[in-house]
């Protein structure tokens, strides 16, 4: 399952395993459905806002892949 990192303001910033951003920000967030903007170049955070408020931003969190030579 993907990991997304979930930062707020106020509070350090936390990982998620979700299936989604959008579903990241639930789990976190509770009932309602979020509103994620387009992804910043180059950082790849997302703005949430919840019920027209600004909630924090969400991110994919890419984990390390090795390979194998």
């Amino acid at each position: 399952m993907p990991q997304f990192e979930i930062d707020r303001p106020g509070t350090p910033p936390v990982f998620v395993r979700a299936r989604d951003a959008a579903d990241a920000v639930r789990r976190q967030a509770g009932e309602g459905e979020p509103q994620l903007a387009a992804p910043e170049p180059g950082t790849g955070w997302q703005a949430v806002t919840r019920d027209g408020q600004a909630w924090g931003r969400v991110r994919a969190r890419d984990r390390m892949r090795f390979r194998r030579d």
